[in-house]
């Protein structure tokens, strides 16, 4: 049965609302932009978005496919595969798996099935604002070098980094398509590029061909200091779109997730330590963390509990602090085996209790359930789910490893590991990858190299 959708305004196709609120989302089709329930922007592709927007500004109409297409995709011949994507993209922005608010209906089209309203967009301030402690990124629109044919290329590039930033949940991905109306190009500058975007973090770069092959250059800017964080050059030939996207986003969100971090980090350690909220306080037990030493790992646990304390929701603390709990007990500092046990596995339960949808915190869990618990099924099942989500974290290849040498698969964990090192080759955790790779060509009987 249908909900009542009752919007309170007419439809009008004449015209574009400002603002339309459905189940406590609000997206504004003249800016592009869709917010969530926190009143945070959600990244999400722009065809999706245009599909929520015909969808919401119909009031609850159902729409056929035939028109779905002609108004999405105007004057371009494309198949109903299109469509699909679109919704599975559209269904995945507002956490609406099951198809309860984006619905179809057999022979008559799509719908928002739940009850619209225009929303008073002159209410909110002009600059993006987040509710949450996480810093915040927007990737500008390339400037393209050379043909100018590769416009569409370069934005579907910048389109496919931002999705792949997305899938590092510690960090807020602003919307392609707010980034894309920033004003980045015309001569301003990127200080007030990011502050009118709510960004902390701005990626830029260039994409064009150069001696028969795809360059692209992208950098990572400080945006409120202007500081240049991070610079690299891709390279690849011209082959097929997608596999060249595919290895070109994983490469550039692999290298600039542990720039970020550490960016991230040394800007909390220059804070005193009175005014620390509880990223502040998650950011601050990483290199205790990555020490792996008995006062290091102490000072990461005492950190991340009071993390909690000021924010109980803080599902990732919760799972990096069960981690270094089991550290203690590697360690020798926790002098309580079965307490120590119990205590990291309850924390790790309670994290994906909360959270199953965090690529960083299945790594963690499944880690944990696999080398703490002996539950090497989940374990490996909860890495792979990581790995699906995020194939470009070194942290779950690195974690993956340790879970295949436990599952006896130490060709698994080699491989794994030398994922993990191709993707963050200056990692804090070097020794952790000689550990593991070691421990793999031990159990695969290569003595000698182990």
């Amino acid at each position: 049965m249908m909900a009542q959708n009752q919007p309170n305004y007419a439809p009008d196709e004449n015209s574009v609302p400002e603002a339309i609120g459905f189940e406590g989302f609000v997206i504004e089709p003249a800016r592009g932009r869709l917010l969530g329930r926190d009143g945070g922007e959600i990244a999400i592709r722009p065809k999706a978005f245009e599909l929520l927007a015909v969808l919401a500004g119909a009031g609850g109409r159902p729409l056929g496919k035939a028109e779905l297409l002609d108004r999405i995709w105007a004057r371009v011949n494309v198949t109903e595969d299109s469509l699909f994507q679109a919704v599975k993209d559209a269904r995945r922005a507002i956490d609406d798996g099951e198809g309860r608010l984006l619905r179809h209906i057999p022979r008559r089209g799509y719908l928002l099935d739940c009850r619209l309203s225009l929303v008073d967009s002159n209410a909110a301030p002009p600059a993006i604002t987040h509710q949450d402690d996480r810093p915040s990124l927007a990737v500008l629109p390339f400037r393209p070098l050379g043909e100018a044919g590769h416009a569409y290329l370069a934005e579907g590039l910048v389109e496919e980094i931002s999705i792949a930033l997305s899938r590092f949940r510690w960090l807020i991905v602003i919307a392609h398509a707010s980034a894309a109306r920033s004003g980045a190009g015309d001569g301003e500058d990127v200080a007030a590029i990011g502050s009118r975007l709510g960004a902390r973090y701005l990626v830029d770069g260039s994409f064009g061909c150069e001696g028969g092959s795809l360059l692209v250059r992208c950098r990572l800017i400080d945006a409120q200091s202007t500081r240049q964080i991070w610079q690299e050059s891709f390279r690849a030939g011209r082959g097929e779109i997608v596999a060249l996207y595919e290895t070109m986003t994983g490469a550039i969100a692999a290298a600039m997730e542990p720039r970020l971090l550490k960016a991230e980090i040394d800007r909390v350690l220059r804070k005193g330590t009175g005014d620390l909220d509880a990223f502040d306080c998650y950011l601050r037990a990483l290199p205790g963390y990555y020490a792996r030493s008995r006062g290091g790992n102490a000072s990461a646990i005492a950190l991340l509990e009071r993390a909690l304390a000021r924010d109980p929701h803080f599902v990732l603390a919760r799972a990096l602090l069960a981690r270094c709990v089991a550290t203690a007990i590697w360690l020798g500092a926790e002098q309580d085996y079965q307490f120590g046990k119990q205590r990291a596995l309850e924390l790790a339960r309670e994290a994906l209790t909360a959270d199953r949808s965090d690529p960083q915190i299945l790594a963690l869990c499944g880690h944990l359930f696999s080398v703490l618990g002996g539950e090497h099924d989940e374990g490996r099942a909860l890495l792979d789910l990581s790995l699906r989500l995020n194939p470009n974290s070194a942290e779950a290849w690195r974690l993956g490893a340790w879970v295949a040498v436990w599952s006896g698969e130490a060709d698994l964990a080699l491989s794994r590991a030398a994922e993990a090192e191709r993707l963050d080759p200056l990692s804090p955790l070097q020794a952790d990858l000689l550990a593991v790779r070691s421990a793999a060509l031990f159990y695969a009987g290569r003595y000698d190299e182990a």
